[in-house]
């Protein structure tokens, strides 16, 4: 079972980056060039604090990451939670969220200083939150953190 966790991973990956690759629209044979896509902006959500919940940090990520980087692991995240949704009842509604260092809570901003945005999910009661890693299959404390967001 843990060998297809490789396969399913790449092929939401692959979704992810090429999507549906034929064009519904006839091709465009004109001379005109098209114009510059704007590129998509992050929505920024300040982490929730409150006592006796966790969160789940998924990336903690360098601040030279691109933007669209940034989005394809969002995506990702958010694809991932709704296909495993059903393993645990309070993953269901959940999506990705993204915070800068300064809006994340205290007890979880790391030392190093590079790490200046963060992909999680939550919150979630503190209890409850170390078995959602294993019901994403993800290996907690490694790509999977259940940080109580007050200590």
């Amino acid at each position: 079972m843990w060998a297809a966790v490789p396969l399913v991973v790449g092929i939401g990956i692959g979704m992810l980056i090429g999507g549906n690759l034929q064009s519904k629209s006839p091709q465009n044979t004109g001379d005109t060039t098209p114009s510059p896509a704007v590129p998509d902006q992050l929505e920024y959500t300040d982490m929730p604090c409150d006592p006796g919940s966790s969160v789940l940090v998924l990336h903690s990520l360098e601040g030279a990451m691109a933007q669209s980087e940034v989005r394809v692991l969002l995506d990702y995240e958010t694809m991932w939670v709704r296909h495993r949704e059903s393993a645990n009842p309070a993953l269901r509604g959940q999506t990705a969220l993204l915070s800068r260092r300064d809006d994340v809570c205290p007890v979880i901003v790391p030392e190093d200083s590079r790490f200046t945005q963060f992909i999680w999910l939550g919150p979630f009661p503190s209890d409850t939150a170390p078995a959602l890693c294993e019901a994403l299959f993800k290996v907690t404390g490694k790509n999977c953190i259940p940080a109580q967001v007050v200590r």
